[in-house]
C-alpha cells in the first residue's frame, strides 16, 4: 500500500468514527435514495424519529428497518417516548400516560409496569433506546418545558418513580437515557427557546438535582443508567465551583465565558463533573443541538466539535442534513489539526457499542402484539388512576433520616 492509500484509508476510517459520534434526524416518512446515500455517507451512530416521521405502526417499523439496512445493522434507533405531552405515538396506538400520572398513583409496580409497556411498543417498531426517563425535580415554573414530564418535587419520588420505570424498560431490552443532567428543575425559560441560567448552588444541585442520576447510575442493583443527556442550561455556581476543585488543571476557561454557555459544551459540566467526579462510565448524549439555547451564540458545526471537546459521546442533531456533515467534517478536522486526541472518538464509540450491547435484538413488527400491548397500556392508565400514593422511600443512596434525601456524603 503506498502512502497516498494510506492516508486515504486512514482519513476514511476517522471520517467513519467522527460520524458515528452523531445521533441525526430524517425529514420524512420513508428512505428515499438521497436520504439512503446520505446516511451511508454520514454513518451516524444513531438515528431518532419524530411525529413527522410517522404515519402508522406499519410504516415506522418499515422505517426503522430501512435506517438499520442503511447503517449495516449497528446503529442505536431512538425516540423521545416519555407519554403524555410527549408522545410520538398516540396516533398509532394507545396514548401513552405522563410522568405526572405516575407521580400522582404513587406505585412503584406501575410505574415499572409503564416502563416495561413502553419498551415492548418501542421493540415492536423497532427501536432500542428511549430519551427517557425525565430525571429533573418538578420545580414550580411552567414556563420551562418539563410540566407534566417530571416524576416527582423531590429526589425521593424521583429515584423511586423513575428507577422503577427504568428498570422495566431495560429489562425488555430497551435502553434508557436519563435527562436533563445535571437537572433542569430550577430553569425558568424552555431551552429550545433560549438558553436557562439556574442558580442553584453547587450545594443545591448536589443533595437534590443530582440525587436521582446517582442513584440509577450507581446505587440500584439491576437499575444501571447506561445513558445519559446532558441538558441546554448554564449552571454558574457548579461551574465555579469545579473550577476551584481543578484549580490545578491548565488552561481553565474564563468563567464569564462559562456563565454564558450550555452545559453540553462545559467541560467542567461533562468532563469534570460526569465523567471524573462522579465516574460515570456510560454513553453521555447532548440535546439537540439545533435549539435555541445553543444556537444564539454558535454554529452547529462548532457546538458539536465542543460537545466532544467536553467529554460527550453523542451529538444529538434532529433537523438538517447540512448540519450533520458539518459537524462531522468539523470533527474530522479538529482531529487532523490536533485540537482533539484520536483516543476521544476511540473512547466514544466503544461506549457506543457497549450501549447497543445493552439493548434487545431487533424483533419483527406482529400487529397482533402491538395491538395487544395497546390493550395493557389502556389498562395501566385504568390502574393509575385508581391507584393511591401509600408507598414510604427507602433510602439507596446518601444520609437516611428525617424526610429530607441527602446525597452530601459524597
Amino acid at each position: 500500500m503506498t502512502d497516498q492509500q494510506g492516508n486515504k484509508t486512514g482519513r476514511e476510517e476517522l471520517r467513519r468514527k467522527a460520524g458515528r459520534l452523531l445521533f441525526v434526524g430524517l425529514p420524512s416518512t420513508r428512505l428515499d435514495r438521497n436520504l439512503r446515500e446520505m446516511l451511508r455517507e454520514v454513518r451516524p451512530g444513531g438515528v431518532i424519529l419524530f411525529g413527522r416521521n410517522i404515519e402508522s405502526a406499519e410504516q415506522v417499523s418499515v422505517l426503522t428497518t430501512q435506517v438499520r439496512d442503511a447503517l449495516a445493522g449497528r446503529a442505536l434507533v431512538g425516540v423521545d417516548q416519555e407519554g403524555g405531552l410527549v408522545d410520538r405515538f398516540r396516533e398509532v396506538g394507545e396514548p401513552m400516560p405522563s410522568a405526572k400520572d405516575v407521580r400522582l398513583a404513587g406505585r412503584t409496580e406501575l410505574a415499572r409496569k409503564f416502563g416495561e409497556l413502553s419498551a415492548r411498543t418501542l421493540r415492536q417498531l423497532g427501536f432500542n433506546i428511549n430519551f427517557a426517563p425525565v430525571l429533573d425535580l418538578k420545580g414550580g415554573n411552567e414556563e420551562n418545558g418539563l410540566r407534566a414530564r417530571t416524576f416527582g418535587a423531590t429526589p425521593e419520588e424521583v429515584s423511586r418513580l423513575a428507577g422503577a420505570y427504568l428498570d422495566g424498560l431495560q429489562s425488555h431490552g430497551v435502553v434508557g437515557c436519563g435527562k436533563h443532567f445535571p437537572g433542569l428543575g430550577g430553569s425558568v425559560v424552555d431551552s429550545h427557546r433560549r438558553l436557562p441560567v439556574i442558580t442553584h448552588t453547587w450545594e443545591e444541585i448536589l443533595q437534590r438535582d443530582l440525587v436521582p442520576f446517582l442513584d440509577l447510575m450507581f446505587h440500584r442493583p439491576g437499575e444501571r443508567l447506561h445513558s445519559v443527556m446532558v441538558s441546554h442550561a448554564a449552571f454558574p455556581e457548579v461551574s465555579e465551583f469545579l473550577q476551584a476543585w481543578f484549580r490545578r488543571t491548565a488552561d481553565l476557561p474564563a468563567l464569564d465565558e462559562i456563565h454564558q454557555l450550555p452545559a453540553t459544551v462545559s467541560g467542567n459540566v461533562v468532563m469534570r463533573l460526569l465523567r471524573l467526579a462522579l465516574k460515570f462510565k456510560g454513553l453521555i448524549i447532548t440535546d439537540d443541538m439545533e435549539m435555541g439555547a445553543v444556537v444564539q451564540t454558535l454554529s452547529v458545526a462548532e457546538a458539536s466539535l465542543r460537545a466532544v471537546e467536553a467529554g460527550s459521546d453523542m451529538i444529538l442533531i434532529c433537523e438538517s442534513a447540512a448540519n450533520f456533515v458539518e459537524a462531522r467534517d468539523r470533527i474530522v478536522e479538529a482531529v487532523e489539526e490536533g485540537r482533539v486526541q484520536a483516543a476521544l472518538l476511540d473512547a466514544a464509540n466503544a461506549r457506543i457499542d457497549r450501549a447497543l450491547d445493552s439493548a434487545g435484538e431487533y424483533e419483527p413488527f406482529d400487529a397482533t402484539e402491538f395491538a395487544a400491548v395497546s390493550r395493557r397500556m389502556r389498562e395501566l392508565k385504568a390502574e393509575l388512576k385508581a391507584a393511591e400514593c401509600d408507598e414510604e422511600y427507602a433510602p439507596r443512596y446518601g444520609t437516611p433520616g428525617g424526610t429530607e434525601r441527602s446525597s452530601s456524603n459524597f
